[in-house]
């Protein structure tokens, strides 16, 4: 009997509550990233959301890990499930304490559950820029708001089998820049490397690629810029003369690709 009641006694000692809960304050959201993206049986997406615990001056001693938070929902809500989720910016989150050892157990955040029975479909980012080309959705504006392009005088040139910009070319640049910049209607810019013969195709889209990231430097819309890559015509007094090279050939020309008159870039 007596040593029943030492038994309970022991189990007792081993179940003491806890004191307080081990940890409990804000969190505050540090990433939102899509995970998943797939089509079948319905296109549908996934979002890992991040949350960071805030110190606490009440638990000085202890600031948990990172709670990551999955969510998904079909595509056509996915514009809404961002904007739910970044509404959510600061979040209640708290760690209960094991009840044998009061250690902090796995950190929850409080964040509100999407529901996309609830959620209007939010509308997708308009079409700018270069890519207005080719969007089945802007056509009918393109049809009504295009005019006439003006011409683009600049250009670069480069030395043989090189993709190196020249001294001048900054000048060149801003020039560009500063004509996009005031002018929104010039929606897209073609930037076409050209090569003369003997050097590699490849060497026409890394010029105009070297250009395009001279002018992005300077502050243009990359959305705004497309690199063309085209190979130079080749002049020749017949067919066994060696053909004539222009050094103005390792070039890259500027073409206006979309002017309209409306809808500037925002």
């Amino acid at each position: 009997m007596g040593a029943l009641a030492l038994s309970a006694a022991c189990a007792g000692t081993t179940r003491k509550s806890c004191p307080s809960e081990a940890w409990a304050g804000k969190c505050s959201l540090r990433d939102l990233t899509k995970v998943e993206e797939r089509e079948m049986p319905m296109p549908y997406v996934v979002y890992e959301a991040i949350y960071t615990p805030l110190a606490n001056a009440e638990y000085p001693q202890f600031t948990p890990a990172d709670v990551r938070l999955r969510f998904g929902t079909p595509a056509v809500h996915e514009f809404a499930l961002v904007d739910h989720l970044k509404a959510q910016a600061i979040v209640a989150c708290r760690s209960a304490a094991a009840q044998v050892s009061c250690l902090p157990e796995e950190v929850t955040a409080d964040v509100v559950a999407f529901d996309p029975a609830r959620a209007a479909p939010a509308a997708a980012p308009s079409v700018v820029g270069c890519a207005a080309i080719d969007s089945a959705s802007e056509q009918d504006r393109l049809a009504r708001t295009r005019s006439e392009a003006s011409p683009i005088g600049e250009h670069f040139t480069f030395g043989a089998g090189s993709s190196a910009l020249s001294p001048d070319a900054t000048s060149s640049a801003r020039d560009v820049a500063k004509r996009m910049a005031d002018d929104p209607s010039l929606e897209c810019l073609g930037l076409v490397g050209q090569t003369t013969p003997g050097e590699p195709i490849s060497l026409s889209e890394a010029r105009a690629r070297a250009v395009k990231q001279l002018l992005i430097s300077l502050g243009v819309d990359s959305r705004r810029l497309l690199t063309i890559a085209a190979n130079a015509s080749v002049s020749s007094a017949g067919p066994r003369s060696a053909p004539t090279v222009d050094p103005e050939s390792r070039r890259v020309s500027l073409r206006v690709l979309l002017q309209t008159s409306a809808k500037p870039i925002p």
